[in-house]
């Protein structure tokens, strides 16, 4: 069930799917319109700091954001975002980051 961020936006929070990956890698691997055009184009790997999506920030049908958590070398979960630039503003990344360890750590316990 989809949680609104902000009740002065119409973004909504909500679990990242196996569907959303693609969408999900276009965000990580920012891509210029002539790189897609190249016919030489060498889509790259992800790396282990792409880490593990659990939600998305979705705006109607437009995914603009994911969380995701990596693990350290002293095993600590670490969470972070990764939202489009033209869609961030104030502290929605904070925030974002904020709600999705919450809401990870409230299901994991």
């Amino acid at each position: 069930m989809p949680t609104t961020i902000n009740e002065e936006t119409a973004l909504k929070f909500e679990p990242v799917h196996l569907s959303d990956l693609a969408k999900i890698t276009d965000l990580y691997f920012p891509q210029t319109e002539i790189e897609k055009e190249s016919i030489n184009f060498n889509q790259p790997k992800l790396t282990e700091e792409f880490g593990f999506p659990i939600y998305k920030l979705v705006e109607e049908d437009l995914i603009i954001g994911y969380s995701y958590f990596t693990v350290n070398s002293s095993e600590e979960i670490i969470f972070n975002a990764i939202i489009n630039p033209e869609y961030s503003f104030g502290d929605l990344k904070n925030r974002f980051i904020n709600q999705s360890k919450q809401k990870y750590l409230s299901k994991k316990n």
